[in-house]
């Protein structure tokens, strides 16, 4: 027998925050050809403990003000963005990477908090200048790898530069020791940037700013796919699982708090 379930008892594994949902997306621009595949066992953010939150409210970072949706290829004039910053750190259980690139794009990737977390964004302007003045070749050259703490098996962090060139400089370190000042204020930053990506539901999600139309396949914040089989005056949708005898009510505007993006590897 069918269940049915109002969207006020819908319980998706990670849609219970910890902090506040952000303010909704703009009315719906872009249809399902213009939303991201989620990855295998994908996540659409990761709340953090209240600590950690209190630590990235005492910087005062660009974060996502002003930030934009990256929605389908990024390119310029033809060709893919060059990177300006890239910044990867490794644990026994976690890996985050964050990667900035020319024309503000930043791009995410977490594995091991729970799922895979693959995001994307545009950020304004002053903030990427923000970013790659804090963070340049001549800033990292400064830091001498006699200062550093080699990494170590199951811990290694590489913070990257890049020139107008696409020449670069580059420490690798163990992001558990203490880092001297000159680094510490180039990682901090990225750090805190990753952190507000991961945690973000709106501006990061492609799910954000769609107009479901029936037939299209979404995958849940509960690693299932779900089927669009009526949308009612653009403001409602009817989704079924497609695993189980579940049928779900969502409306419009609201569906990036529950999707991750189309099946993809998520489907195999």
């Amino acid at each position: 027998m069918q269940r049915i379930f109002s969207l006020a008892v819908i319980a998706f594994a990670t849609a219970q925050s910890q902090s506040p949902l952000p303010a909704p997306p703009p009315t719906p621009m872009h249809d399902i050809t213009q939303v991201d595949a989620a990855p295998l066992g994908g996540a659409i953010a990761v709340p953090l403990p209240e600590r950690e939150r209190k630590k990235l409210a005492k910087y005062d970072i660009p974060e996502l003000a002003g930030a934009r949706q990256a929605i389908g290829p990024q390119r310029i004039d033809g060709r893919l963005p060059k990177p300006l910053v890239d910044y990867s750190a490794t644990t026994a259980d976690i890996y985050q990477r964050l990667s900035i690139f020319e024309g503000g794009l930043v791009v995410v990737e977490v594995r091991g908090a729970g799922g895979t977390i693959r995001k994307k964004v545009i950020i304004p302007d002053d903030a990427l200048r923000s970013y790659v003045q804090t963070i340049s070749p001549s800033a990292l050259a400064s830091v001498h790898d006699a200062e550093l703490s080699k990494p170590r098996d199951t811990r290694r962090s590489l913070l990257r530069a890049y020139d107008g060139q696409q020449n670069f400089v580059e420490r690798q370190f163990d992001p558990m020791a203490t880092m001297p000042k000159a680094l510490s204020d180039q990682i901090v930053p990225l750090q805190d940037l990753l952190r507000a990506i991961y945690q973000d539901r709106a501006v990061t999600n492609s799910v954000a700013g769609y107009m479901p139309k029936v037939g299209d396949q979404l995958v849940g914040d509960d690693k299932k796919i779900y089927k669009v089989v009526r949308v009612v005056s653009d403001k409602l949708v009817e989704l079924h699982c497609m695993s189980q005898p579940t049928t779900i009510y969502v409306d419009v505007k609201d569906l990036y708090n529950y999707f991750i993006g189309t099946p993809g590897a998520a489907s195999r």
